[in-house]
C-alpha cells in the first residue's frame, strides 16, 4: 500500500511508505528514466520503500529531510535491515505524476523530494567495513 506520515521537529518533512508493487514498480521506471537507464532497478529489488519529501517553506528543508533519511537507515540496520538511499526522488516528485500522487494523499505544499530508503532483508552478509579516509577529522586545541 501507500501511506503518508509526518516526520520529525517541526514536521517539515513527510515519509510516503510505499508496499505496493505496482506502485513501487512505476516509480522504479520513473526513477530509472530520470537516470536515463530504463533497463535498470534503482532499488535493487528491494520491495519497500521510505520516502522523504520536505516542506521547501523552512529554510532547512534539505538539511531536515537529510537527517529524516539517515535516522530511517539508522534504524534500518538496528532492526536487522538493508538499506541504501536512493536519489532522484526530487525529479520524481516534480513531475506531473509525482504531484498528483503527493495531491492525492492531501499533500498540497510546496514539498521536495529528498530521497528513496529502499528497505529489505540482506542478501547474504552484509558487506565489509571501507576503512576510514585519513585526514576526515581535525582536531582543534
Amino acid at each position: 500500500g501507500l501511506y503518508a506520515a509526518s516526520g520529525m521537529g517541526r514536521q517539515g518533512s513527510v515519509i510516503l511508505q510505499v508496499t505496493d508493487k505496482a506502485l513501487r514498480d512505476r516509480l522504479m521506471r520513473l526513477n530509472a528514466a530520470v537516470m536515463g537507464r530504463e533497463d535498470t532497478d534503482p532499488f535493487y529489488g528491494a520491495p519497500a520503500l521510505l520516502i522523504v519529501l520536505s516542506d521547501r517553506q523552512y529554510s532547512t528543508y534539505l538539511y531536515d529531510g537529510s537527517l529524516v533519511m539517515g535516522n530511517m537507515m539508522n534504524a534500518a540496520h538496528a532492526l536487522g535491515l538493508g538499506s541504501c538511499w536512493i536519489h532522484r526522488a526530487k525529479e520524481e516528485f516534480e513531475s506531473s505524476w509525482g504531484r498528483e500522487l503527493l495531491a492525492s494523499l492531501g499533500i498540497e505544499d510546496e514539498y521536495e523530494g529528498i530521497g528513496h530508503c529502499a528497505l529489505g532483508y540482506v542478501d547474504g552478509d552484509y558487506p565489509d567495513v571501507i576503512p576510514r579516509k585519513e585526514n576526515r577529522v581535525f582536531y582543534i586545541r
